[in-house]
């Protein structure tokens, strides 16, 4: 687990769940916030949102 694949779903939380919103306000792309939080959650075995 990474600091900022909570980062990532924390800003996708305040964006009202959209991962677009929050990529855009992070600086990162839509596919590599989606990326992080899938990672995120195959290696918790839950599913986040």
């Amino acid at each position: 687990m990474k600091l900022q694949q909570l980062h990532f779903i924390c800003e996708v939380a305040r964006q009202n769940f959209s991962i677009s919103a929050a990529a855009q306000e992070l600086g990162f792309s839509q596919p590599g916030v989606s990326k992080q939080i899938r990672r995120l959650e195959e290696e918790l075995g839950v599913s986040i949102f």
